[in-house]
């Protein structure tokens, strides 16, 4: 059974920075808080683990997911193998003992740099399509508007799920101020 028992806030004092933009799109990402996740094992052992609060905001449209170290991971082991452009990109280093404030601070702004960069490559050359200038093939000087809902088609990883919606309410989070 798994219990939250504390939410972390991973940015104390910069917690009113500002989210990664990802340039003429209309998408910011930004992690300040994790939740600190105690799973009972059996009556001797309990698991602890971080879920990262992953703000999303696209176009206007605002959500949150909460995902550990290891499926972020096991996401990017995925997609390096259909998209060989990303294993350029440095994955934050784990740590199975370094539990500290400073470390996961650091791994937080590690883990949001390489989302966004993840973004990035993964979306590749159909990003430009959404750019509020760029020309789309065979049509006019139209754009497409990007949304929350063609963003998850694509990278599936950032859906919200239902346990991600009832995280938030059960925090009472309204919003980060993205």
């Amino acid at each position: 059974m798994e219990h939250m028992h504390l939410v972390v806030n991973l940015a104390n004092e910069s917690s009113n920075r500002q989210a990664s933009t990802i340039a003429n799109t209309g998408i910011f990402i930004k992690i300040n808080k994790a939740l600190l996740i105690t799973k009972r094992q059996n009556f001797f052992h309990n698991e602890e683990y971080y879920k990262y609060a992953i703000e999303l905001k696209v176009n206007g449209e605002y959500w949150v997911i909460f995902r550990r170290f290891s499926e972020i991971r096991d996401e990017h082991d995925r997609m390096c193998r259909m998209c060989p452009n990303l294993r350029k990109e440095q994955f934050p280093p784990r740590s199975l003992f370094n539990k500290t404030d400073s470390f996961q601070i650091e791994r937080q702004q590690k883990l949001e740099t390489y989302l966004k960069n993840y973004i990035q490559i993964v979306l590749g050359e159909s990003l430009y399509q959404f750019m509020p200038n760029a020309k789309v093939p065979g049509q006019s000087d139209q754009t497409i508007k990007l949304t929350k809902s063609i963003f998850c088609e694509r990278l599936n990883f950032f859906q919200e799920s239902t346990e991600d919606k009832l995280n938030v309410q059960k925090l009472g989070w309204k919003s980060f101020d993205i």
